[in-house]
């Protein structure tokens, strides 16, 4: 396109027929500008599709129509290399009767039902409806910073190919599968295209058409989705910020925005994609797949003022969007200990400890997103390298499919494959008739689809059947013919037919029968004669979802909310939700947690009292269900203040069933810590009290017990940074390598420091295996705090028993014992200064079983942050 100050504006277009594009039925026209209409439109594949119509006639010669034909041609197979741009499917040209040509695109949302598309009350979701939608109030922050990471990175994908966009603004950002993307692609041209085009206030002082001018106006747009204020009023600030912690994240955002959307070039310090999506992803701290990304090519920015004030070199990308887990294991000892000497032995081979996942779709092209809801990618996703034991939560979304969510654990070696076949979407229809996976047949009246007949009580029994999470639902029967047991109605409590319509919702659902823009209720039928249970017979029906405000507060503050299974906040909360049969979970760490259900949320207020209970709270003293002390050992850590004890393994292994270990050759009480468990008995037991005490309601299904690693170790004792990545690394000496111990650097240690081997000992060991003068009364193992903590309050890491770690040994290829387990700290039995040495690691095959070994485990807490206020 040639340069130029004023635009070559299309002329005045009249009312024109529907056109005709090959392969698609047009439906009806859904937007239009001054560079053509959007119609919407059905390929034969039955893919609803969005078709951009530029007439001749609107065009004041023929030279500018076939530049922007021209334009759109060389556009088509980029758009198609960026999720972050609306990909082009199809252009053709139509040159009889009233030239056009034209192009077919992606669909992008509906406004209100999201990929789910009705073609007659189709409305495009972008920004600008998102922000209509939100009462053009700020949008929530990791909402702002997502849009902002996605749309950046398009842009600088769009700025490499030399080609500007020059009208970025809200309506021109539309949402496909969930994902912004940059849209109305009409005005995309060259670098050196200078025509005077785009929208005010979008564009800055400078002018449009340079990389700089897409930049400032991508700003603008994420300073009015911040804010909720106009362009025009930048840089005002709203009248309420975000309150605590979100309040710094938001104000370095909005520092980021203000640097992109300086009005005076010489002090914008923003001036490129490439800034803006590195600031911004440095912020959000989120990861880039490689697929999407740049190569990073040296170059030079310069700034202008009036003159040339000097070059920098500009960095490459920081931060991308995926994951990526790099866990790599890399000393033998003199065997001084019975439990040492196993470590000559050979052993088995440990399963590799990173796994991969792989999510597919058919058909392929589905987003991705994650339990957090954010986006990924586009199937096919992966493989992407996770570490064993890892639980992930996928949804996948394609318009006109069921949306599908999977979830898997990943196994160490080995991969994932989730997802499958997509279910085709088959929604109520106006005027039809329409069956739920039950066949319940359904029919069309006014607003909604009404049951032919009340629920029966055989569809009831169905679900009691199937669903293994439902309460204690009592149902009695109505009958309605003597002979016909079969067509018996459910007569149920509130409680009975809210679980239903849950678990019939979520059937509809998984089969494409129904999206998140449909829901079934109930009506309920008359109360039987004389009947005071407050029992009903149901009606069920189908309608349109419509979000209803509600209201939680509680006491104390600070509880997360679930509605249906969804975290929607923390309280206090006002939250707008789906107008469906609800359950709403209310919990908070250290008290019960409270459940309130119903068939409609509509203007629902809660204020409830929180009762404190015995479960789990992070960052405090803990007593778990088997009595044992935990104490705070990092973020969202508890570290068990003890050893594992005789009476703990006995109730594991009473619930299980298992082998009991084998005896030690000295008597041992309840509080003695057990011995002879290998690692993997130890791993057992922690799974075991993880599953109970989720059941009991004591700790969260993100919480769970397991063995603590190497590093936590050195922690708790203070090692400070250690050299090397492996435990055998890490015991290699270096420069200023000096023994160090938990009392200090003296030897031996005063006496009653901890359970070693000492002058008691002598009924059993040789003189020279004892420590000489050294006396703490206790000749085997001694009951679990016997002897003082250390400052976090754990007993014994020193002594009594040597416990095990999750981490292996490492080491060079060669190393026969690189795979073995590790054990921490000294024992009963330890009598020589380097036994006892804060950094004694012992490699030991992890089936070894030994009367000095025994194990200690740590609680730690995935939970997930709660979402941004709405």
């Amino acid at each position: 396109m040639p340069g130029g100050n004023l635009p070559t504006l299309p002329v005045k277009r009249v009312v024109r027929p529907t056109p005709s594009i090959p392969d698609h039925k047009v439906v009806r026209q859904i937007g239009s500008g001054a560079y053509g209409e959007v119609w919407l439109a059905k390929a034969l594949t039955g893919a609803w599709r969005a078709v951009k119509i530029v007439w001749r006639e609107d065009f004041e010669d023929e030279r500018t129509f076939n530049r922007e034909f021209e334009g759109i041609l060389q556009y088509e197979p980029i758009a198609r290399n960026h999720p972050g741009l609306v990909h082009i499917l199809h252009v053709g040209r139509h040159d009889e009767g009233s030239p056009f040509y034209y192009y077919v695109m992606e669909l992008g949302d509906d406004a209100r039902t999201g990929v789910h598309i009705n073609p007659d009350e189709y409305i495009p979701r972008t920004l600008q409806t998102d922000k209509k939608f939100s009462g053009n109030k700020p949008l929530p922050l990791d909402y702002c910073l997502e849009v902002g990471s996605q749309l950046a990175h398009a842009l600088l994908y769009l700025h490499s190919k030399n080609l500007t966009h020059r009208d970025i603004k809200p309506a021109n950002v539309i949402f496909v599968n969930g994902r912004p993307k940059l849209a109305d692609i009409g005005l995309v041209a060259h670098l050196d295209q200078r025509s005077f085009v785009g929208t005010e206030g979008f564009i800055p002082p400078d002018g449009p058409g340079t990389r700089r001018a897409d930049v400032y106006a991508l700003a603008k747009v994420l300073y009015e989705i911040s804010t909720g204020k106009d362009r025009m009023d930048f840089p005002e600030l709203p009248d309420e910020l975000p309150a605590g912690t979100v309040q710094k994240k938001w104000q370095a955002f909005n520092t980021i925005i203000c640097q992109a959307a300086e009005p005076r070039v010489e002090e914008c310090t923003i001036d490129s994609a490439e800034e803006l999506a590195e600031k911004i992803d440095a912020l959000r701290g989120y990861e880039v797949p490689s697929r999407f990304r740049l190569q990073k090519k040296s170059r030079r920015k310069f700034k202008r003022t009036f003159q040339l004030l000097g070059a920098a070199i500009a960095g490459g990308l920081t931060a991308y969007w995926g994951v990526l887990w790099l866990n790599e294991q890399q000393h033998a000892q003199e065997p001084d200990t019975p439990a040492e000497a196993h470590s000559q032995q050979s052993a088995p081979e440990e399963e590799s400890r990173n796994g991969y996942v792989l999510v597919t779709s058919s058909p392929a092209g589905a987003s991705v997103y994650d339990a957090d809801g954010n986006y990924l990618d586009e199937t096919p996703y992966g493989p992407i390298e996770l570490p064993a034991g890892t639980t992930v939560v996928y949804t996948i979304k394609k318009s006109g499919f069921a949306d599908k969510e999977e979830t898997g654990t990943v196994a160490g070696g080995s991969t994932l494959a989730l997802g499958g076949v997509l279910k085709e979407y088959h929604p109520p229809t106006d005027g039809q008739p329409w069956k739920d996976t039950e066949g319940v047949t359904y029919l069309p009246a006014e607003t909604r689809h009404v049951a032919e007949t009340p629920l029966t009580a055989a569809l009831f029994n169905k679900f009691l059947k199937e669903d293994r999470q439902q309460g204690n639902f009592q149902m009695q029967r109505q009958q309605v013919q003597p002979d016909h047991p079969e067509k018996d109605l459910a007569l149920l409590t509130q409680d009975g037919i809210t679980a239903y319509l849950a678990w019939l919702n979520k059937k509809c659902e998984r089969e494409g029968l129904l999206g998140k823009e449909f829901s079934i209720s109930a009506d309920p039928g008359p109360q039987g004669s004389g009947r005071t249970d407050g029992r009903n017979t149901y009606v069920l029906n189908v309608t349109r979802v419509f979000q209803v405000p509600i209201t939680v507060t509680t006491n104390p503050p600070g509880a997360s909310v679930f509605f249906n299974n969804r975290l929607i906040g923390r309280t206090p909360i006002e939250e707008y939700v789906n107008q469906v049969p609800y359950v709403i979970e209310i919990k908070l760490p250290g008290h019960a947690t409270m459940r309130r259900r119903g068939l409609d949320p509509q203007d629902l207020y809660l204020s409830l009292q929180l009762e404190p209970d015995k479960s789990v709270v992070f960052g405090s003293p803990w007593i778990n269900s088997l009595g044992m002390d935990l104490v705070p050992a990092g973020n969202n850590t508890l570290a068990m203040a003890h050893e594992v004890r005789v009476k703990d393994f006995q109730q594991f292994l009473k619930a299980t069933g298992r082998k009991a270990p084998a005896k030690p050759g000295f008597p041992q009480e309840d509080d003695h810590p057990v011995v002879n468990v290998s690692r993997q008995d130890a791993r057992a037991f922690a799974r075991w009290l993880t599953n109970r005490e989720r059941a009991q309601g004591l700790i969260d299904q993100h919480d769970s017990y397991r063995l603590p690693k190497d590093a936590e170790w050195s922690a708790w004792m203070q090692l400070g940074e250690e050299k090397g990545d492996s435990p055998y690394e890490k015991t290699l000496p270096h420069d200023h390598s000096k023994e160090v111990f938990p009392w200090g650097t003296s030897w031996p240690p005063p006496n009653g420091a901890g359970n070693f081997a000492d002058q008691s000992a002598l009924i059993y060991l040789p003189s020279s295996r004892v420590i000489v003068d050294y006396e703490d009364g206790q000749p085997y193992t001694a009951p679990v705090r016997s002897f003082p903590p250390n400052r976090l309050g754990l007993y014994d890491l020193e002594g009594n028993v040597m416990e095990w770690v999750d981490d292996n040994y490492g080491g060079p290829e060669s190393l026969p014992i690189r795979s073995h387990g590790v054990a921490r700290g000294g024992s009963y039995l330890s009598f020589r200064p380097k036994q006892l040495t804060t950094s004694i690691r012992t490699p030991l095959p992890e089936n070894t079983r030994d009367d000095a070994l025994g194990f200690r485990l740590v609680l730690s807490s995935e939970r997930p942050p709660a979402p941004p206020a709405p």
